[in-house]
């Protein structure tokens, strides 16, 4: 026929084009799931600090607790270390590695239920470039509650999600999205993970960028002279994440719900 050589149709395609089924929507399957589950993601709690927010932080992790939360993720930097920069001996209230490794131990929350996968971050970094040693493996050793996934950056799955934790260096960049921005254009599309937590930056936002759900995740540390000096302020405060989980292969997540939990 000659319409079919025009546009290039097949006969059968002529006929569901005739009679309309090209208009008619379909129901996308994979979308229709009731399979959900919730974790937390938190970094930089700084113990140690002088301005360690801690009480803000167990509060975090009651509040957790009572919404059924079972899994936290942590982007590093649990302690405050032995940084060199002039004047940090002043804003700390416990010094060297196995004072500060003891007061983590003993002061961090554990909460029955909860587990927390974390990396270590600059300040944790420090004690490692100055005499070789992981405070990471120190702190999981003694708490089985929290999960070292490895220094500066680690993978975890939860439930099938697959959980990319980072702790970047520098400085806050002027549009708080450009760090995730730049680290999240450096993943191989191979390799990208489902969700994507950075630290360090002491700031919350969320993004949706390459397909991969981004979050900044806010510190538990109050503002510091360091802060104070740069006219920068902290988010004090952690995520609850709630995801629906597509009936596919991949995991795929359908919806996600970011809930920012802030302290002032």
């Amino acid at each position: 026929m000659k319409i079919l050589n025009e546009f290039g149709l097949t006969e059968a395609q002529l006929r569901r084009i005739l009679a309309g089924e090209h208009t008619k929507p379909q129901i996308i399957k994979q979308a229709i799931t009731d399979k959900e589950f919730e974790f937390g993601v938190i970094s930089d709690t700084h113990l140690c600090s002088r301005y360690e927010a801690l009480n803000e932080l167990h509060t975090y992790y009651s509040i957790c607790k009572k919404t059924g939360v079972r899994h936290i993720v942590h982007a590093g930097d649990l302690i405050d270390g032995g940084m060199s920069h002039a004047g940090w001996e002043n804003e700390i209230h416990t010094f060297g590695t196995d004072n500060q490794v003891a007061y983590t131990i003993k002061n961090y929350p554990k909460v029955e239920g909860i587990t927390t996968y974390f990396i270590t971050g600059s300040h944790d970094y420090s004690f490692w470039k100055r005499s070789g040693v992981d405070v990471g493996k120190l702190i999981s050793r003694e708490r089985p509650d929290l999960v070292y996934l490895g220094m500066i950056r680690g993978d975890v799955e939860i439930n099938g999600i697959k959980i990319r934790l980072i702790h970047p260096s520098g400085g806050v960049p002027y549009s708080k999205s450009y760090r995730a921005q730049k680290i999240a254009e450096n993943i191989p599309s191979g390799q990208k993970p489902h969700i994507l937590v950075i630290g360090h930056l002491h700031y919350a936002i969320y993004l949706f960028y390459r397909n991969m759900h981004i979050l900044h995740s806010g510190c538990f540390q109050h503002q510091t002279p360091y802060l104070m000096e740069k006219s920068l302020n902290p988010d004090i405060g952690g995520w609850t994440i709630r995801i629906r989980i597509a009936k596919d292969k991949h995991k795929s997540v359908v919806a996600i719900i970011p809930c920012w939990i802030p302290f002032f």
